[in-house]
């Protein structure tokens, strides 16, 4: 690196960096949180307190390279001391972030890039947390991003070794940045031959397997059921397919059903399968044909760093999982793309994160648990957007149609967003209504299911605390309708609605032996666990209900502290 872009590189790093990770902990940044920390406080106590060894002593959802992360801030944090861990925690992604834009700048230097672009691409790498919001804050994406541009930025300095067992330990960490290993390898192949080519490739199964081979000898069972119920994952409400389905919802009345599993919230049916299927078919073919054609041409860093940026968009984009911290993967990898091609595709992937931060995480509940229509659009925006970032990253002749029809198609979901009135959701079998409203001193057993169609609305909560909490619910008609509430963990099902149950108002809003407009009930709600407040009209009718609801005297709060 010249001393002319380290003097530019250091001081951006250093501001951007710590403006966008100061300012994510202020203002709206800070409303309705809803974090993975305290998921991976538990991984870090139980290495680092309670001396267990993960995938034999206790289940992890993730890959071994993730499980550095989750100890290291274990080693400065006491036992249970959240506010500690999660400080350390949000330190290490801070010196995460900081190093991918600082490799970025690297890169952009080795390919002799102008002040201008060495100055824009340190920034926007620097710079975007702040378009996609808290998520950075509380998820690991930025570990395994910087050890793939790290890996990246290796090959690019012919340090073919070095790069391979980056690239390996990224994969070890996250699984994604195997989309880029044969883009490396390819890369290698054809510049310094065969034998470097397959070099790479073996220090990158090396620098994977120092990870996975400890632990698989340790649990080999507990290895494959985390890596095998990654591959099983169903339909995400988020993913592309699912949020066509939600188009379909809110316009043509579609009806659709939430599960929680996998540790996410996605849609269950014959049709999100269908999509799931063809979703999982997709990806790999769409990753496939850009392998093929990064082969075929020339082996170029341009088109390396670009093929890099629209393999990982492709995965992103078309698998069946699409969770907002999925977009951080491409933060040091967008800004390298150079030319007009690399201003549209910046202006594309700024636009994705700024649509996913307008709904996540402050309506995410919303969307998970009532389908929330401005939330709807929202998503499927984004996941247009992120098709048409690929394209551009792929077909420079078809650059400016692109934009325009992602311009047109991101104005569309906005307009839509705003306009679009809440869909009347309707669900049969409702609770038989016991005349007594459930309290936090006793558990009462779900009550029966009678037969009926209602009309019904859900709200999203979580209780974020590390102790179990005691909510009163109040629900209050605004228009003098009979009303029921009931509250579920996890999630309303309404297909099944005596699921999860927590606790119900015992009777109905405005009606002879209830006259009051309002209801109350409590029950207890586990640590960090999130919960639904469903709300039905006891009549029939075609309007959703209209009331409002409290909890623990915060109005329609996301969160119980």
């Amino acid at each position: 690196m010249t001393g002319r872009a380290a003097s530019i590189l250091v001081p951006l790093v250093l501001a951007a960096f710590f403006a966008a990770f100061g300012a994510l902990h202020y203002g709206f940044y800070t409303r309705g949180l809803l974090m993975d920390t305290p998921v991976y406080e538990r991984y870090g106590d139980a290495i680092v307190h309670g001396g267990d060894v993960p995938y034999r002593n206790f289940a992890v959802e993730y890959p071994p390279g993730a499980l550095p992360v989750f100890a290291a801030p274990s080693l400065v944090a006491s036992r249970g001391n959240f506010a500690a861990y999660r400080q350390a925690f949000e330190t290490l992604m801070l010196l995460c972030g900081a190093i991918a834009a600082g490799i970025v700048g690297y890169i952009l230097s080795r390919q002799d890039a102008p002040t201008w672009r060495l100055v824009t691409g340190t920034l926007l790498a620097g710079l975007a947390p702040l378009a996609l919001g808290p998520v950075v804050l509380s998820r690991f994406d930025l570990w395994p991003a910087m050890l793939s541009v790290a890996g990246l930025a290796a090959v690019l300095a012919d340090r073919r070794r070095l790069g391979g067992g980056l690239l390996g330990v990224a994969i070890a960490a996250k699984l994604y940045p195997g989309v880029l290993l044969p883009l490396a390898v390819a890369y290698v192949w054809k510049r310094d031959g065969r034998r470097a080519g397959l070099t790479t490739l073996g220090w990158a199964v090396g620098g994977a397997a120092v990870f996975f081979l400890p632990f698989f000898a340790a649990s080999p069972h507990g290895v494959w059921s985390s890596l095998s119920g990654q591959a099983s994952r169903p339909l995400q409400i988020e993913s592309l397919g699912s949020a066509f389905l939600l188009a379909a919802h809110q316009t043509a009345g579609l009806t659709l059903t939430q599960v929680s599993s996998h540790g996410s919230d996605n849609l269950a049916g014959s049709l999100p399968h269908t999509l799931a299927s063809i979703q999982g078919v997709l990806a790999p073919l769409v990753l496939l044909t850009l392998w093929i054609a990064f082969a075929r041409g020339e082996a170029t860093r341009e088109r390396l760093v670009r093929y890099s940026a629209a393999a990982v968009c492709a995965f992103i984009a078309f698998s069946k999982v699409l969770s907002p911290q999925y977009l951080i993967w491409l933060i040091p990898l967008v800004p390298l793309v150079r030319g007009r091609r690399g201003i549209w595709a910046s202006v594309l992937f700024v636009a994705a994160l700024v649509l996913t931060q307008l709904w996540f995480p402050r309506h995410y509940l919303d969307l998970a648990y009532g389908f929330d229509p401005r939330a709807s659009w929202l998503v499927l925006a984004r996941d247009l957007v992120l098709v048409a970032l690929l394209l551009v990253l792929v077909w420079a002749n078809r650059v400016a149609l692109v934009v325009v029809l992602a311009a047109a198609l991101a104005a569309t979901g906005a307009a839509a967003a705003v306009v679009t009135s809440p869909k009347a959701l309707a669900h049969t079998r409702v609770l038989d209504e016991t005349g007594v409203a459930s309290t936090c001193g006793s558990v009462r057993p779900t009550p029966a299911l009678d037969p009926g169609t209602v009309r019904y609305a859900v709200t999203g909560y979580e209780n974020t605390s590390a102790q179990d909490r005691c909510v009163r619910v109040i629900v209050r008609s605004t228009r003098r309708q009979p009303l029921f509430s009931a509250a579920y963990r996890d999630g309303f099902y309404p297909v099944d609605p005596g699921r999860n149950y927590l606790g119900d108002a015992g009777t109905c809003t405005n009606v002879a032996q209830h006259p009051s407009a309002s209801v109350a009930y409590s029950f207890r709600v586990p640590a960090r666990t999130r919960f639904a407040v469903e709300v039905e009209q006891c009549t029939s009718n075609r309007a959703a209900p209209s009331y409002t609801v409290a909890v623990r005297k915060l109005r329609r709060s996301r969160s119980i502290r």
